[in-house]
């Protein structure tokens, strides 16, 4: 990384002929290791890249053969960010909305479309509103939240929320093809809860997409910070039941290649959940750093500090930290196929 360029990774040089892997690595350092006639891992990916291949990393068991000029280290390929991203294109899904003033009224339809979660892969997703994650949902505890819900898909769908709510607005009801309902709930506890397609299969309906986050806000707000939300997911993309590729915000290598910028030394609040299915468990590992962690975001005091928090599915963590010098921090899950399947980012302090 150069000091000046907070978003571009290191550009290391081609490995010489003959020199082994751990010399090869000393030499590159940070920047990846370069295989074949590959790019740096991490650096940019052709998208017109030639089909012959040869020099492939198996480590990651890769589910294809890696064509020419594609990057073959462990934090790119095929599990890479879509080339025609912006670095603004997960802002809504990064940044939360600020703390709602009063009740929280919003439409939320399920509709079915191409999203393409890496570089190499497009996935037919239910979302909620066209995002997989769904939009971030706040409110303040004990405010009303109200949901005009509706399906717009040729599948039963719903909306259930974590948390406590009247059993009236579970929300585990099939909502038929076309139809609409409304679901009213009381925010509360104060913390992070997921929500989440609730018809059989669930499985399936929250692989797919249909999922997001809702932050409950205690009396008085929370302490200022500059706030992030990291929803981690798997994607099944052959529908053989496992997860080919896994992704923060669901896409794949975003924030390797688009960092969240941080300021130096301010407070930072992490929302951080595991909505993945068919992986048991999951973590999140923050590089160079601690954080005191608020399980399920609730507590007025942290239960602990660590540099890593585990996370069975549907569990989640409120983090507090802060980066105190210029640099980048990676983060990643420390189940390490779900890392090289596009699962590792980068706080860049700055």
């Amino acid at each position: 990384m150069t000091g000046d360029d907070p978003e571009t990774p290191d550009a290391g040089a081609q490995v010489p002929e003959g020199l082994s892997r751990r010399e090869a690595l000393k030499r590159v350092g940070a920047g990846g290791l370069v295989l074949g006639t590959g790019f740096v891992a991490g650096g940019a990916i052709g998208s017109d890249a030639q089909e012959d291949t040869e020099g492939t990393y198996d480590g990651g068991r890769l589910s294809r053969e890696l064509p020419v000029g594609v990057a073959a280290g462990p934090y790119g390929t095929e599990f890479s960010v879509p080339d025609d991203l912006e670095g603004d294109a997960l802002d809504h899904l990064t940044f939360p909305p600020p703390p709602a003033a009063g009740p929280v009224e919003l439409e939320m339809a399920v509709v079915e479309h191409p999203h393409r979660v890496s570089l190499a892969h497009t996935v037919s997703a239910w979302s909620y509103n066209g995002t997989s994650p769904g939009p971030i949902i706040r409110a303040n505890e004990g405010q009303t939240i109200r949901i005009h819900f509706s399906n717009k898909t040729g599948h039963d769908h719903n909306l259930h929320f974590h948390g406590r709510h009247s059993p009236l607005h579970d929300g585990w009801e099939p909502i038929p093809p076309g139809s609409s309902t409304i679901y009213e709930i009381e925010a509360g506890p104060a913390g992070l809860h997921p929500y989440h397609c609730h018809t059989m299969p669930i499985d399936r309906h929250i692989a797919k997409g249909l999922y997001g986050a809702l932050i409950v806000d205690p009396p008085g707000g929370r302490p200022e910070a500059r706030e992030v939300v990291l929803a981690l997911s798997g994607w099944d993309v052959d529908d053989d039941g496992r997860n080919e590729l896994y992704s923060w915000n669901g896409v794949a290598g975003f924030y390797q290649k688009y960092p969240i910028k941080l300021p130096v030394g301010e407070p930072v609040r992490a929302y951080v959940l595991n909505m993945t299915e068919f992986d048991p468990i999951a973590s999140f590992h923050l590089h160079a750093q601690t954080f005191d962690v608020y399980p399920a975001g609730m507590g007025q005091v942290p239960a602990f500090s660590s540099d890593i928090v585990t996370l069975g599915q549907m569990e989640r963590a409120m983090l507090e930290f802060s980066l105190p010098e210029v640099g980048r921090y990676m983060f990643h899950p420390h189940q390490h196929a779900m890392v090289m399947r596009g699962a590792m980012g980068w706080f860049a302090a700055i």
